[in-house]
């Protein structure tokens, strides 16, 4: 497998929230394709959208939050050449335009059945008629952009259709812990520099959080609990601190992994916080945060992009334990057994939409991923099967996954159900 395919592909800058990333990237591209002031924005959004933008905060909005709020700015300031940066530079005059779009009832959001996981879908009406824009697969990928009914962008039936892994990602599951464990090894002097300014990225971002309290303040609290001499607690205040930062909406960007940027703090910030600690070079903590997105990345494969369960937890946390190991010198097997741990304690941790409380979610990733991966160096056993967590790594992977998408599906659509009756009124600032 080509590293750098993975890594271009998986691990990417996103500010703000990936998923109201996603819906003011599909408004700005519709806005792009149209003219004039709008008239209505109409969002149809997959369970899973619409339950991590809900809540989450918008960059560069002093608060503002929610998919509405994401859709009104990307159609009327969002850049659509930026990707999932589509709303960079936004200003407050943008914000309350947006806003008044917002209260005068122009924009508004439905849940769409029977979509794949990551679906927007963007209606626009303007001074020159409707264009539709579709987000589907992937949160920056737009599969059609229609303009009063005719296609006006549409990629390959093949690759619209297809429901397959993108071929890396195959490659990947043709994998086990030691094979990813070798692909980690074998980096590239420019393989190395990208990870490692991942790391920067999102440590800048944590620094922000415990320079001052962002949204619950929760890692700007933990840090004042104990001395930061403890790496468990140290983990845990760093990478909640960056999540505080992110949720609150904070102007930075974060690097993400496997489409989440929380996804990318759980990833990378544990081995770069014990790197720091253990006084490592930077090709071992490139090695280290190459095995992390790769862990990551397979057990996000086997349970879907966006999931009823928390991936932050059973997809970057098992990432952070692996790479824990490797930067301790360990082994793939004990890498396995790490990750066995953490989803043993991880496994039933649900996903309720993205806001202010991830980061005690993300932070206790993080914690669990070290305490996982430090009980392994210590000594401890391999536990064998346990429940649904085999110590073999491919198999807990299949059993996650198929615990998430077959046996959690009643739980998502009831925490859909339960945030809809809670927030029928337009998502604004908080």
């Amino acid at each position: 497998m080509d590293m750098m395919t993975f890594l271009s592909n998986e691990v990417k800058p996103a500010l703000g929230c990936t998923e109201p990333g996603a819906v003011a990237l599909a408004a700005s591209w519709a806005a792009r394709h149209g003219d004039g002031p709008v008239r209505s924005l109409k969002l149809r959004l997959s369970p899973n959208i619409f339950k991590n933008g809900l809540h989450a905060g918008i960059p560069g909005t002093e608060g503002g939050t929610g998919n509405l709020l994401a859709a009104a700015l990307g159609a009327l300031k969002g850049n659509p050449e930026k990707g999932l940066m589509a709303l960079g530079g936004i200003n407050g005059q943008d914000v309350a335009a947006a806003m008044d779009l917002v209260n005068a009832g122009a924009v508004t959001q439905a849940v769409a059945p029977d979509v794949p996981s990551v679906y927007v879908e963007v209606e626009l009406t303007d001074n020159t008629g409707v264009i539709t824009v579709t987000i589907s697969g992937r949160h920056d990928r737009v599969v059609q952009i229609r303009k009063n009914g005719r296609i006006v962008k549409k990629l390959p039936e093949a690759d619209i259709d297809s429901t397959g892994c993108p071929p890396y990602i195959e490659e990947l599951l043709e994998e086990d812990m030691e094979g990813l464990w070798r692909l980690a090894g074998s980096l590239k002097e420019r393989e190395i520099e990208f990870l490692l300014e991942g790391s920067r990225t999102n440590m800048k971002v944590a620094e922000r959080g415990l320079d001052r309290p962002w949204g619950l303040g929760i890692g700007f609290s933990l840090a004042g609990l104990t001395r930061m001499d403890n790496l468990v607690h140290s983990v845990k205040t760093w990478s909640a601190a960056a999540a505080d930062v992110r949720m609150a909406g904070g102007p930075w960007p974060v690097m993400s992994s496997s489409g989440s940027g929380n996804h990318g703090i759980t990833a990378i910030v544990p081995p770069s916080v014990a790197a720091s600690a253990w006084g490592k070079s930077n090709r071992n903590l490139a090695e280290a945060l190459a095995l992390s997105h790769l862990v990551t990345s397979f057990i996000k494969a086997h349970t879907g992009r966006l999931t009823p369960v928390c991936g932050c937890a059973v997809a970057a946390g098992a990432g952070a334990a692996a790479s824990l190991v490797h930067l301790a010198g360990g082994t793939p097997r004990q890498a396995e057994i790490s990750v066995a741990l953490l989803l043993s304690s991880l496994q039933g941790m649900v996903c309720d939409g993205a806001k202010g409380s991830c980061a005690l979610k993300v932070g206790t990733a993080a914690a669990e991923a070290c305490s996982s991966a430090m009980l392994v160096l210590q000594g401890l056993k391999d536990p064998g099967d346990q429940g649904m967590i085999s110590s073999s790594f491919v198999a807990t992977a299949k059993n996650v996954g198929e615990f998430s998408r077959d046996g959690l599906m009643s739980a998502d659509s009831t925490i859909i159900r339960i945030l809809q009756a809670m927030n029928s009124a337009p998502q604004g600032h908080s």
